[in-house]
């Protein structure tokens, strides 16, 4: 399905910030779409099997605006994610089968949204982890302002849960950012792969370093776009989820981002065996 502004459908758009810091963004197409952030696009499904050397995530590929006939500039990641059985998520959550299945009932053949994704507002994240109720999702506590929390599920054709996003938008001084947590069920049948798409002509490098917790981060940075910011999205996996940190910012504020980002990473605590 054709969704001309992906953030619009989904609910996560706000104008003014848009309109004063970042640049339009395009997401390419894919079966389904589970994260969207302000600045950057993040595509996700099913993910194969790969050699990461512990990683956790590994970069596929990068793309150059103008190089090959693209238009577009951005990059290519893959995971390994653990699918979760469904019955896992025990919180309120599991009201959203019966949601989704009738927004599929009611929606009509000239509709442009997704009638299979639920998306809700919660003013916390810590509000959308107790929604949710899995046990493995890892709380981050940091005195960061956050400014709100969207939940996405994408549900299959009779309401299946098969995959949840948390995403919580924070600003901390000039830099802002997005923390995001995202997992698959068992329901997830799915191939392909995630990425992020920008229409401005930047270029991408890669980092990893070892968080406090003995997790890899993998970190990809972009080059300063239009507007003057730099961007990084860090990811970490940890009990077979995907956690991201994506961060916008004036190259002045580097040292706070990469201080904000070192906390984000050492929060996640070693797995319980």
């Amino acid at each position: 399905m054709n969704i001309p502004r992906l953030a619009d459908a989904v609910g996560l758009i706000d104008e003014e910030l848009v309109a004063a810091r970042f640049p339009p963004q395009k997401r390419r197409p894919v079966r389904r779409v589970l994260i969207a952030a302000v600045c950057a696009v993040l595509l996700l499904g099913t993910l194969t099997a790969f050699a990461a050397s512990g990683a956790g995530t590994a970069l596929l590929a990068k793309f150059r605006k103008g190089e090959d006939g693209a238009f577009e500039s951005g990059y290519d990641i893959s995971a390994q994610l653990t699918p979760f059985p469904e019955d896992a998520l025990t919180g309120d959550i599991r009201e959203v089968p019966a949601l989704i299945r009738r927004q599929i009932e009611e929606t009509t053949v000239w509709s442009n949204w997704l009638p299979n994704n639920y998306v809700r507002e919660f003013e916390t994240a810590a509000q959308a982890l107790e929604y949710v109720g899995l046990e493995e999702l890892q709380p981050i506590r940091w005195a960061v302002k956050e400014t709100g929390t969207t939940l996405s599920v994408f549900g299959g054709k009779r309401g299946e849960i098969v995959t949840v996003s948390i995403m919580t938008s924070l600003r901390e001084g000039d830099v802002r950012l997005q923390a995001q947590a995202s997992l698959r069920t068992e329901n997830d049948s799915a191939d392909a792969a995630f990425g992020v798409r920008t229409t401005e002509d930047v270029d991408y490098t890669e980092e990893t370093f070892t968080a406090a917790g003995g997790f890899t981060c993998h970190v990809i940075r972009s080059t300063a776009l239009e507007s003057g910011n730099v961007t990084y999205d860090a990811y970490l996996v940890r009990a077979g989820i995907l956690y991201t940190l994506h961060a916008a910012y004036p190259p002045s504020a580097a040292p706070l981002a990469d201080e904000l980002l070192h906390t984000w990473a050492d929060q996640f605590e070693p797995e319980k065996r």
